[in-house]
């Protein structure tokens, strides 16, 4: 049995779960409909970008050691909140390997969570991380140099 591509295509953009998918150079080659939705961000400005230009300058250090550290299986999984322009959400981030072991791309599901956080926050007193989306937690441009280029015309 063969993978029907236009049907794994239609299966990713319609899942109720926010998916980002990037290649061993960190570019994105999937980036759903839902991820796009609760991102804020246009699927198509997306893919081909760094994963970098996702997240403030800031935050490159920490996002590079943490996929680093997902393709050398010194870290099996990523898990944790995201607070993004007043929406709860929580993210798995794991590595795709081949039967080899040998590294493929990593996945990022982007799960909407506000039920979940507003039960944490009534029951145990839990407060959401830094908020994210504005001003300096911004996410970049996905293609500096094409943007620059318009803006000097």
């Amino acid at each position: 049995m063969t993978l029907d591509f236009e049907l794994m295509q239609q299966l990713v953009e319609n899942l109720n779960v926010g998916i980002c998918v990037l290649n061993k150079d960190d570019h994105i080659v999937v980036f759903n409909r839902k991820v796009g939705e609760q991102l804020q961000q246009e699927n198509e400005n997306r893919i081909s970008s760094s994963i970098l230009r996702c997240h403030p300058e800031r935050a490159e250090a920490g996002v590079l050691k943490m996929i680093g550290d997902l393709k050398s299986g010194e870290l099996e999984r990523y898990e944790g909140w995201v607070h993004f322009i007043g929406k709860h959400f929580y993210e798995y981030i794991y590595p795709i390997k081949d039967d080899n072991g040998n590294y493929l791309a990593t996945v990022m599901e982007l799960h909407d969570a506000a039920e979940r956080a507003e039960y944490l926050r009534m029951t145990e007193g839990w407060k959401p991380p830094e908020e994210h989306g504005l001003g300096e937690s911004s996410p970049r441009t996905p293609f500096p140099r094409k943007f620059k280029q318009k803006e000097h015309h």
